[in-house]
């Protein structure tokens, strides 16, 4: 069997591997450099399940609300004359009922939880390196009430099976000792200690080399799909800038261009591109450069360590296909990492970056067959593409070659 894959982040890569780990020959079309430079090259940093916390919820059109008042919070709105926010966001308040947001959550876990234990042996079979911490992740408040409500709101995790604990402020310093330079900040945080972070490009990248000295697998980098070419309900091959491809199985993991490039076939997938930003600077004081994951819930900013430089990420920005970006962007998270982590990094040497999380309005990512015979979907990660990779991509090889997963059926997603 031959199987092309069009999208070269981590979601497609991942793919890449599980398929030709069960014996299929794969190629995989990326319209960008090896590794991808789209929502994989900038995230957080964060595998965590400790994240699985759907969108879509009771509190989110008030948290909506509040951002417009506290322009230093994560989300922000620049829709302009985009025609496909109108219907995304319609859909969207339709997964905002408690029991939706539940079913939501409760499914982005489970899967989440799948994809940890997948990386950690794909960690043991390749022997890749990504800057990996398994430290866990630190959830921190800047009161006390704001703890109280953290803390009720991850219950929702704990009673499924996520490990958590509460940290006061000692122990949170003593997990970040950069914290002790400022310590009215913060009153505690939730730990989570099985979750982890490492650098997901830096993996991707490790993944590709893994997959074409070890296995049956071709990459083909800076390649623009032009054309979808239909046959008899089926996919017959992919034009593209450089020339034509042909395969017996297709899928699509080209996540916030996934929408356009399924228009081409028929398929409407509600997947709409919100704009993240982040920065990574050169870490100057090793001693004093976060353990473990950390972030200000209240600011809406995270904080990774990989490997000599500090990742900060923040914001959702709902602005179409835009990826401009101007200094003003980053002026939240450059004053938290300045305020937080004084002289950690040198943080007027940052490289400054932004990308499109693909977001459905449910916040669960679509995998398996579509109505397509010979294409699969695996996209609509949003902001938790780097945690479920793993997982998606294992289903999505699962699915093409006929093994049955028990713990996630072919329709479930």
């Amino acid at each position: 069997m031959k199987v092309l894959i069009i999208g070269g982040g981590v979601i497609g890569i991942t793919t890449a591997y599980f398929l030709v780990n069960a014996g299929v020959s794969v190629t995989l079309l990326e319209q960008n450099s090896a590794g991808g430079l789209e929502a994989s090259a900038g995230n957080a940093g964060f595998v965590s399940p400790s994240d699985s916390f759907s969108w879509a919820s009771p509190s989110a059109l008030k948290l909506a609300i509040k951002s417009l008042i506290y322009p230093d919070m994560g989300i922000k709105f620049r829709p302009g004359l985009d025609p496909h926010i109108v219907p995304w966001v319609l859909k969207f308040l339709g997964q905002c009922r408690p029991g939706k947001w539940r079913q939501n959550t409760h499914i982005k876990f489970r899967l989440a939880q799948y994809s940890l234990t997948l990386m950690r042996e794909l960690e043991q079979e390749t022997v890749i390196q990504f800057d990996t911490i398994d430290k866990g992740i630190a959830y921190a408040c800047r009161d006390q009430k704001a703890l109280r409500g953290l803390e009720r709101h991850f219950e929702f995790l704990s009673e499924r099976g996520l490990e958590l604990r509460t940290l006061d402020k000692d122990e949170l310093f003593n997990l970040n000792p950069a914290l002790k330079s400022r310590p009215d900040i913060y009153a505690g945080a939730v730990y989570s200690p099985t979750c982890k972070t490492g650098d997901s490009q830096k993996f991707s990248k490790a993944l590709v080399q893994w997959c074409e000295t070890k296995k049956n697998c071709q990459f083909e980098w800076n390649t623009k799909v032009q054309k979808i070419n239909m046959n008899n309900g089926k996919i017959s091959s992919v034009l593209t800038s450089k020339g034509e491809f042909k395969a017996d199985t297709y899928v699509l993991c080209a996540g916030a261009y996934s929408g356009i490039l399924s228009r081409q076939v028929g398929i409407k997938l509600p997947i709409y591109p919100i704009k993240g930003f982040s920065i990574s600077a050169p870490i100057t004081n090793p001693d004093m450069a976060p353990t473990t994951g950390f972030d200000d819930v209240q600011k809406m900013v995270a904080v990774s360590r990989l490997g000599g430089r500090l990742r900060i990420a923040s914001s959702a920005v709902f602005n179409g296909f835009n990826l401009n970006h101007t200094p003003k962007d980053f002026k939240s998270i450059l004053k938290l990492a300045r305020e937080v982590f004084p002289g950690v990094a040198d943080y007027n040497r940052a490289e400054y970056w932004s990308g499109l999380r693909p977001m459905t309005p449910s916040s669960t990512p679509i995998i398996g067959a579509s109505r397509v015979k010979n294409l699969f979907l695996n996209t609509g990660h949003g902001h938790l593409g780097w945690t479920l990779a793993c997982a998606s991509g294992k289903l999505t090889a699962d699915n093409i070659v006929g093994e049955l997963n028990p713990k996630f059926p072919p329709d479930f997603f």
